[in-house]
């Protein structure tokens, strides 16, 4: 129950109708895409500020009253990062959502931390330049969000993850201070750290991100493998032949029958499916690599090689892989979707373990994700419904931890550690890494007021 001065004084700071305290308007923002397959946890408030300037000032109120503060985007995380895990108040950016500069001269986009991702890649494409992170739920996640996970997506293999594109921020700090960082502020090393930190550093508000010229040419192919060990070979050979793609998509034989079943899109059930795209600024050297990677696709196995031919097949096969999420939603109610990370030469072997782990568990599983740096995502089919298997799931999922770091891999590419893969972050940092992770949130949140309980092990958890 919030106490009704620490609610009189987010009224203050945000406006009395952007402050929720009914139990029934709390419960929409208790949970993320994890829990919306079960896990609930309600906050004490959510609250909407409109601007920075609102942020800080509900961010100070909760300083002053000793609330938890958990920022909070479009809720899209698989992680259970952005919910409240100790109570205190959810800040929910969703009404921040404004593109607010684009500057082709520079190649910079400035933009509030609710705008939706792919409203940042339309503004992009219209000044003539390109914004590359583009996670699978770029229509509905925001770009604060996006940096706190340090999204990625398919075109990351070549263009890099979100950080990777970070030049400025300006956030919001635990006590409630503005802070302006990197170009035109304050060149902290915070602003490099604010990249995956799960809102457990600072709440970010805006962003300036760096862009670059729209590729001239642009090449895509899609090929059909029996399966996964078709493909890896697919990529080595790609690799062999000094061929960076833009993107090096898969999808197992499972996912492209669900999004067969679905009919969410035009696919040929019955064969896993290996998308490559190659980008350019020259047309000629962009159309021999594509020959040259038709040719290793074809070489490792790969049926029905061939370029698309025009811009309805490029759209066909992007919408095979971006509906793979939904599909799989036909086919059962809920899903644990995690996005572990390999070396790509063992990514096969992991494909295989987890059919193995879905097998042992009862559940099924779905894998698809990015190859060409061994970013796998792996989801385990269930349905909430039933007594427990909610359980078996989590179960599939914790094998799937062991069997990621037994391969010297990471728990996470993109989707954060959050709450549900935190009783491992520890065995994949070690000691040294983890205390350091906890010093630097000594540093900028001394109190431990953001996000508490997310991301950072305890003590006792690593070794």
């Amino acid at each position: 129950m919030l106490d009704p001065r620490a609610r009189r004084d987010l009224e203050r700071a945000v406006g009395k109708e952007r402050v929720l305290t009914r139990p029934a308007d709390l419960a929409a923002y208790a949970y993320d895409a994890y829990g919306a397959s079960g896990e609930r946890r309600l906050a004490d408030a959510v609250v909407f500020p409109t601007t920075t300037d609102a942020v800080s000032r509900a961010v100070h109120a909760c300083a002053h009253h000793g609330l938890p503060v958990v920022p909070r985007g479009a809720g899209t995380g698989y992680a259970a990062g952005a919910v409240a895990t100790r109570g205190g108040v959810v800040v929910n950016l969703c009404r921040m959502n404004r593109v607010l500069e684009v500057d082709p001269g520079r190649s910079r986009l400035r933009a509030e931390a609710g705008a939706v991702t792919a409203a940042i890649h339309r503004r992009a494409e219209a000044a003539g330049l390109y914004y590359p992170p583009d996670p699978g739920s770029a229509t509905t996640s925001t770009i604060g969000g996006n940096v706190a996970c340090d999204a990625a997506g398919p075109h990351a293999l070549r263009y890099g993850a979100t950080a990777d594109h970070l030049c400025g921020a300006t956030a919001v700090l635990g006590d409630g201070r503005i802070v302006t960082l990197g170009e035109g502020g304050d060149p902290s090393p915070l602003l490099p750290l604010l990249a995956a930190s799960e809102g457990t550093l600072a709440v970010i508000t805006e962003v300036l991100l760096r862009l670059i010229p729209a590729p001239a040419a642009r090449v895509t192919l899609g090929a059909r493998f029996a399966g996964m060990e078709g493909a890896a070979a697919a990529v080595a050979e790609i690799t062999r032949r000094g061929i960076v793609p833009a993107a090096l998509e898969f999808l197992d034989r499972s996912a492209v029958d669900a999004v067969a079943h679905a009919g969410v899109s035009d696919v040929e059930p019955g064969a896993a499916l290996v998308l490559v795209e190659l980008e350019g600024g020259d047309a000629a050297a962009v159309g021999a690599e594509a020959d040259s990677v038709v040719e290793a696709l074809e070489a490792a196995g790969g049926g029905a090689v061939s370029p698309a031919s025009d811009a309805a097949e490029v759209a066909r096969l992007w919408a095979v892989r971006k509906a793979v999420s939904a599909a799989v939603a036909t086919i059962m109610v809920g899903k644990v979707n995690e996005d572990v990370v390999v070396p790509r030469d063992r990514i096969a072997e992991l494909v295989a373990r987890t059919e193995e782990i879905g097998a042992r568990h009862a559940v099924p599983v779905v894998n698809f994700g990015h190859l060409g740096d061994g970013n796998l995502h792996v989801t385990f089919l269930v349905d909430p419904r039933r007594p427990g298997e909610r359980a078996h799931g989590d179960a599939a999922a914790e094998d799937l931890f062991e069997a990621v770091l037994g391969m010297g891999g990471s728990l996470s590419g993109e989707h954060g550690v959050g709450t549900t893969k935190l009783a491992y972050a520890g065995r994949q940092l070690g000691a040294g890494g983890a205390d350091l992770m906890r010093r630097l949130k000594s540093r900028y949140d001394p109190a431990g007021r953001l996000n508490p309980g997310i991301k950072l092990p305890a003590p006792t958890q690593a070794s």
